[in-house]
């Protein structure tokens, strides 16, 4: 939707007196002039134009196509040479076709073993040094207390100056009375940690105390998949061409409208717009604004790609009417489902007399804190 140029043709849609009548009931409840004094100050007529472009298109490309092992392609449509010169029947309506190069199809061995390739990760051995190095892990239980109170992991029983502490329930804990099992290690009852049964170490939880972890890429196996077949062992090549149908809308607004948002929801929603018809490969319908004529002459240009097309091309005129007898609003006027549309709005010379009054306001009020301060 938008505005054109003042064009004198347009008096005979909106004509002054048609204007005027349509004003009356505003000026009687602004309190202003009878219907018959209503003095015009200024009336700039303007022509709206929305148009509409649904064009149903063909596009056609062509694709090298990759794919992993054997590509079962017999249900797809052949076509020989070029893709662009291929013979179609019409289509019903938007959708995809998609065809294959008549000898375009090759299926290539893929130089790998079958598929499978060495793991990168473990280098074929299938397995990752842990980070333990064959060395357990130290107690978390019996950490910094002692692992057997007897023999402290040497499986010699022996006197001791001081009393050992008890094993703990946690890392680090030295709580008295903590709970000691039958010693691994000299088998002295009620006397090792429960965790490391006196040894000290613990198994270690990642390896279980192999000193190497499973490869997690291959899963112990030492080979995968080979990453440019897929573990296929060979490829398909072939040329795949796509046909594609769809409906494209183009709209057309001429040119940005300058009027207030409250105008233009009416325009849009009780605005009569008279419809002009385009029929197939025609130009631009009488009527249209001069304006607008080379606007709308290119957005109806042909593309290289369409093969149809639906047109809506509407119009409706809108007149900015200033009075003498009351400066502080513009109205605009236009055309209605049964009758003439009105829509007042602000005089941009009351927005500026209110801003500057609001700018006052604010500037007392700010004096008044400024003293009270």
């Amino acid at each position: 939707m938008s505005d054109a140029t003042k064009d004198d043709a347009l008096s005979g849609d909106l004509p002054d007196a048609d204007i005027l009548k349509a004003l009356a009931p505003y000026m009687a409840r602004g309190g202003g002039a009878a219907a018959g004094v209503i003095r015009i100050r200024d009336v700039e007529r303007r022509q709206l134009v929305r148009c509409d472009v649904v064009r149903f298109t063909e596009r056609r490309t062509e694709t090298q196509r990759t794919a992993f092992g054997t590509e079962d392609l017999s249900a797809l449509p052949l076509y020989e040479g070029s893709l662009a010169d291929h013979p179609l029947p019409a289509p019903e309506g938007p959708g995809k076709l998609t065809l294959i190069r008549s000898g375009s199809y090759r299926l290539v061995p893929c130089p790998c073993d079958n598929g499978t390739q060495q793991c990168a990760s473990c280098s074929g051995s299938g397995r990752h040094p842990c980070s333990c190095r064959n060395e357990p892990p130290t107690c978390d239980v019996c950490l910094d207390v002692a692992p057997c109170t007897q023999c402290e992991t040497t499986g010699r029983r022996r006197t001791r100056t001081t009393k050992a502490r008890p094993a703990a329930t946690g890392p680090r804990a030295t709580a008295p009375g903590a709970q000691r099992i039958t010693c691994a290690v000299c088998g002295t009852a009620e006397a090792a940690c429960p965790r490391c049964s006196g040894r000290g170490r613990i198994r270690c939880p990642r390896c279980d105390g192999r000193g190497h972890e499973t490869c997690a890429r291959c899963s112990g196996r030492g080979v995968g998949p080979h990453e440019v077949c897929g573990g296929r062992g060979s490829l398909s090549h072939w040329v795949e061409g796509t046909v594609e149908y769809a409906n494209e809308k183009a709209p057309l607004s001429l040119p940005r409208p300058d009027w207030p948002d409250k105008v233009r929801d009416r325009l849009a929603g009780t605005a009569r717009w008279q419809r002009r018809d385009i029929p197939p490969g025609g130009g631009v319908p009488a009527g249209v604004d001069h304006e607008h004529r080379a606007a709308v002459s290119a957005h109806l240009a042909r593309g290289t790609v369409e093969l149809s097309r639906r047109v809506t091309l509407e119009t409706c005129p809108l007149a900015r009417v200033e009075l003498i007898d009351d400066p502080n609003r513009v109205f605009y006027v236009f055309p209605g489902a049964r009758r003439l549309e009105v829509v007042p709005t602000l005089s941009n010379q009351l927005k500026r007399r209110l801003i500057a009054a609001g700018a006052v306001i604010v500037i007392i009020v700010v004096l008044i804190l400024w003293l009270a301060a």
